[in-house]
């Protein structure tokens, strides 16, 4: 019997240590509020900064990985998804209007994130490399005008806007009817 139980117990162990290793999604909640988002995209060696403010309401505190790629383009997927402490490993995989390949980093607390991505991608024709980091803090309550556009950009069917990179935010933002956030400065100037 005893025998029985140890087997039974190194089983349970291996069935829990092989689902921990890969999952087929993740998702990533943060506090409600005013965020500042710095990104820095480097595609052919050629960088590209930019810094923005944008409010973002409880409705919008929990984003997928998954809703992260699509929001970045139809076409983009996750996979190889693979929980760390405070985020995930994964493969960024597109396969729409731009095709390629990025390992990538997502990292958070309730008041920051950080997000890092190296692979490749076609632009036009040619191959080309590129990296991205971005970081984005909690800045504090977002202004009840603030509040006011986020609810009417969400809708009262609110969906999860993916904030992968400031590109993203933007683009989500955009594609989602929100007015264009406002440039604070060139991240260069700070």
């Amino acid at each position: 019997m005893k025998k029985l139980l140890v087997m039974a117990g190194i089983a349970t162990f291996a069935i829990c240590a092989a689902t921990a290793d890969t999952v087929k999604d993740g998702a990533v909640s943060v506090k409600p509020g005013r965020w500042l988002w710095k990104q820095e995209t480097n595609i052919m060696a050629i960088p590209l900064k930019e810094e923005n403010i944008e409010c973002l309401i409880p409705e919008e505190a929990r984003i997928t990985l998954s809703k992260l790629a699509t929001d970045l383009e139809k076409g983009c997927t996750v996979d190889n998804v693979r929980p760390i402490q405070s985020g995930y490993l994964f493969k960024l995989k597109c396969s729409g209007k731009t095709k390629g390949e990025a390992d990538a980093t997502i990292t958070h607390t309730a008041t920051s994130m950080k997000i890092n991505a190296k692979g490749s991608a076609t632009v036009g024709f040619i191959p080309a490399g590129f990296s991205m980091k971005a970081d984005a803090t909690y800045q504090g309550d977002c202004s009840a005008t603030e509040v006011a556009q986020a609810k009417e950009r969400a809708g009262s069917d609110a969906t999860v806007i993916g904030v992968n990179t400031i590109d993203d935010a933007l683009r989500a933002l955009r594609e989602h009817g929100g007015a264009p956030v406002r440039k604070i400065a060139p991240a260069d100037a700070a």
